[in-house]
């Protein structure tokens, strides 16, 4: 393999450009456990850590390396190991607010060139989720793709899928059955060498199934479904990078439970274009669209030209952004002050050791 096959080209050659002059090597993040990682080189596979110095000037957890990064490194051939030494800058990245009550932004993946969202023809099926998917993927640069997997086991697969292809316009929607091989080229022409493709969605939905039948052998493993939801028993833990002939890089990554934005722009998202549309007529600029007079959005949907479920998610998307701009700066400075009374107290406690010396 090459590193132009890992997706290296000469935008991340010119970034790169200062590592190279302190002798670092380049080398893409292929999984990520907890504070180690497993890298590829272009030549061969190799353990991965970072060094002390980047562990103490990164900030939050989006600082640290994840699967698809680019990385600087000095590798130990005798040891089979490479310290990172530096964080080559992201082109695209996928995050989302981290579960919990922090707020903080997790990355799922970066340098990605299309995200594939996958929902299950079964119990899984959920448009508002996809549309979800859809907001937080707007502006990242990636080029997102809904694919309806399992199509074999719903008569009504054309029927929804004709419904999905009117909710997400313009974002391309495709129909496939990765347990019977159905229409899979559709998902092939999005893919090609040197580029990289992430697929998310929830447990259950097939994602590594899917991956599976691409690479034509098992490389992601994958578990049995419960039938009462359509939920894996088990699922991907961690997110891991595959290589797969004339479809380029894939990442599988863990069945996500709870998907709450990160990007501000969510709103703007596809499905929400018809409530934009309507915004635009609304006595004030700056209406929200709840009890202001003159209010163009909320007339179209008393008169049924705004589906119930689209603007109860636009809400609840607007409600999230909301929050999350007013706590991110917040976060940011927590994460500051704590490396910042930790290394004080690295140097008083150096002190002391060199006084009691005296």
């Amino acid at each position: 393999m090459t590193q132009e096959q890992l997706g290296w080209d000469s935008r991340f050659e010119e970034e790169f450009e200062p590592f190279r002059k302190e002798g670092l090597t380049p080398a893409r993040v292929i999984a990520e456990h907890r504070e180690r990682y497993i890298l590829h080189t272009g030549e061969a596979e190799i353990a991965g850590e970072v060094s002390g110095r980047f562990m103490f000037t990164a900030i939050t957890p989006s600082d640290y390396p994840k699967t698809g990064d680019w990385v600087a490194v000095s590798e130990f051939p005798a040891e089979q190991k490479a310290i990172i030494h530096g964080l080559v800058p992201r082109r695209t990245c996928f995050s989302r607010k981290a579960a919990g009550v922090k707020t903080l932004e997790q990355i799922m993946a970066s340098n990605i060139d299309t995200i594939f969202v996958v929902q299950g023809l079964d119990n899984n099926y959920n448009p508002m989720r996809l549309l979800r998917y859809a907001a937080s993927i707007k502006n990242t640069g990636i080029s997102p793709v809904a694919v309806l997997n399992k199509s074999d086991i719903n008569p009504e697969a054309p029927q929804i899928l004709e419904k999905t292809i009117n909710l997400l316009s313009p974002v391309p929607v495709i129909e496939i059955s990765a347990k019977t091989g159905s229409n899979m080229d559709n998902l092939k022409n999005f893919m090609r060498e040197g580029m990289t493709s992430v697929f998310v969605g929830s447990s259950g939905a097939g994602k590594s199934t899917i991956i599976n039948s691409l690479a034509g052998r098992q490389v992601a493993q994958t578990h049995e479904v419960r039938e009462d939801d359509s939920s894996g028993r088990h699922t991907t833990v961690a997110r891991q990078l595959y290589f797969i002939d004339n479809c380029g890089m894939v990442i599988d990554t863990p069945g996500i439970r709870e998907l709450q934005l990160w990007d501000d722009e969510g709103a703007s998202a596809p499905g929400f274009d018809i409530v934009l549309e309507y915004a635009q007529n609304c006595r004030f600029k700056d209406c929200l669209h709840e009890n202001e007079p003159g209010c163009a959005v909320k007339e179209a949907a008393e008169k049924g030209l705004i589906a119930p479920e689209i603007l109860r998610s636009y809400f609840k998307l607007r409600r999230e952004m909301e929050f999350i701009r007013s706590k991110t700066d917040e976060g940011a400075a927590l994460e500051r002050k704590k490396k910042e009374r930790s290394f004080g107290k690295m140097i008083k406690n150096t002190l002391e050791i060199k006084n009691k010396r005296k």
